[in-house]
């Protein structure tokens, strides 16, 4: 859905000879505006923006409307991930979630290590990132692991335990440009949004599985900057 496409309508009216014609009101898709504000803003403050063309995204397979957004949701990509190309990691998250059955890429937004932001479900559409409690909830995905060792369990924690035993440092630090990439992306939605709550997915109502990990304790200390200092509010409890 790249470009901007803007859809005006205007009502027809009879020119009378001799007669000035009225001005007529203009209707404008506001919400492929506000796409298009929030792509320019991002772009306004130094970061690039990949558009979901530019990335190779393919057509996803239902259209579920939403808007009114007042929430947004931080995650990580998960445990099998590490900074690398962040057209790729849309990609192959693309293909794993539209593989589990939803209906395209679950988060709105991807920040990759180096701060570049790219366009995931178009904002226009519900997400499919906070399980049972996605409406009015945009997704941010920090395409790195943001775990520490000994997180979600089984053979991948054992592992990491194991290294960590001997002296190797397994958990990932947060690089500068992506925390400010996402600071940067908040703000963008915050300029055109009542976005009132801020939260580690793992903090929204009904989680299971992964989604009580994500985004991991390295992704939930910033999460918990972001919100001592932009006044956001944690996620409701219900």
């Amino acid at each position: 859905m790249g470009g901007a496409a803007f859809e005006t309508t205007a009502p027809a009216q009879q020119v009378q000879p001799g007669q000035p014609q009225a001005p007529v009101a203009i209707t404008v898709n506001d919400r492929a505006a506000t796409r298009e504000a929030i792509i320019r803003k991002v772009r306004e403050m130094n970061h690039e923006f990949i558009e979901r063309s530019q990335w190779g995204a393919v057509k996803g397979r239902a259209e579920d409307s939403d808007w009114d957004y007042s929430m947004v949701a931080l995650h990580h990509a998960g445990r099998s991930y590490a900074c690398s190309s962040g057209a790729d990691q849309m990609l192959e998250t693309q293909s794993k979630h539209m593989g589990q059955g939803y209906d395209d890429i679950g988060y709105h937004y991807g920040v990759d290590c180096s701060g570049i932001v790219y366009e995931g479900r178009d904002i226009r559409l519900k997400g499919s990132n906070v399980s049972n409690f996605n409406t009015g909830v945009i997704g941010i995905v920090m395409l790195n692991n943001l775990t520490t060792a000994g997180e979600g369990g089984g053979i991948v924690a054992i592992g990491r335990q194991l290294q960590e035993s001997f002296g190797y440092n397994t958990t990932n630090a947060i690089p500068a440009a992506q925390r400010q990439g996402v600071l940067d992306l908040l703000a963008a939605l915050r300029s055109v949004f009542e976005i009132r709550h801020f939260g580690g997915h793992r903090e929204y109502p009904k989680q299971q599985n992964d989604g009580k990990v994500c985004p991991g304790n390295v992704g939930m200390e910033l999460v918990q900057q972001i919100r001592a200092g932009s006044g956001l509010q944690v996620p409701p409890s219900s």
